[in-house]
């Protein structure tokens, strides 16, 4: 008979950053020093520190072509922060590096299966592909040294109709990701980004009980 999985605790550090303005250095800084601060004002210091969705730009259709940054993340390659054109990736990897946690930027469900005390840092911003000039919500994942390790782009868009009362869609400049991914933390957590939280819900309990007994891993839905 299988072992039954063991859940153990970790702490976790939400961070709301409030509104959002339309300077992004101005975000960018806030963001940062609100994660300084989550990281120092708890009894425990946080394995796993969670930035809002799109934390450096205001939300709305029209403003994600405007914020939008190159990311230019390759699965599998060493990606080297200092040459990278997005500000936003340089702050995460900073503040990865300065808290010794993890992030996660977006909207966020997670839980941790056999979860061991491994701190994380990722963080939602618009993200322009200059291979297609596509827009995309994109989380990007640091381990504690900075190292950006992973990205995930949010598949499930938020589109709303309501006639005569409100009209949103996400669709008409950002394009939905394709893919699950998963990278190697020592833990085993599952995140997903915004909209996706609530058509993700199964899908997150199917993979804690089929990661229950690997190694650790964190999936992005």
């Amino acid at each position: 008979m299988a072992r039954p999985p063991v859940f153990k605790s970790f702490t976790l550090a939400l961070v709301q950053l409030g509104s959002i303005g339309t300077d992004k250095s101005a975000n960018l800084q806030r963001a940062r020093d609100m994660i300084l601060k989550a990281a120092a004002g708890c009894a425990k210091k946080p394995e796993l520190i969670v930035l809002p969705e799109c934390f450096n730009s205001p939300y709305g259709h029209v403003h994600f072509p405007v914020y939008a940054e190159e990311i230019g993340f390759i699965p599998g390659k060493p990606y080297d922060v200092a040459k990278s054109t997005s500000i936003s990736v340089k702050m995460l990897s900073a503040a990865a590096k300065d808290t010794g946690s993890w992030l996660i930027g977006g909207k966020v469900a997670t839980f941790a299966v056999e979860c061991e005390t491994y701190p994380l840092t990722l963080g939602s911003i618009p993200e322009r592909d200059p291979t297609t000039n596509n827009i995309y919500n994109t989380c990007t994942v640091y381990n504690p040294n900075g190292d950006l390790i992973a990205t995930h782009r949010k598949v499930h868009l938020f589109d709303i109709d309501i006639p005569g009362k409100i009209t949103f869609k996400e669709s008409e400049t950002l394009t939905g990701g394709t893919t699950t991914n998963f990278f190697d933390t020592g833990t085993n957590m599952s995140h997903v980004v915004g909209w996706e939280t609530g058509r993700g819900v199964q899908t997150l309990h199917v993979l804690a009980l089929e990661y229950a007994t690997t190694s650790g891993s964190l999936s992005l839905q």
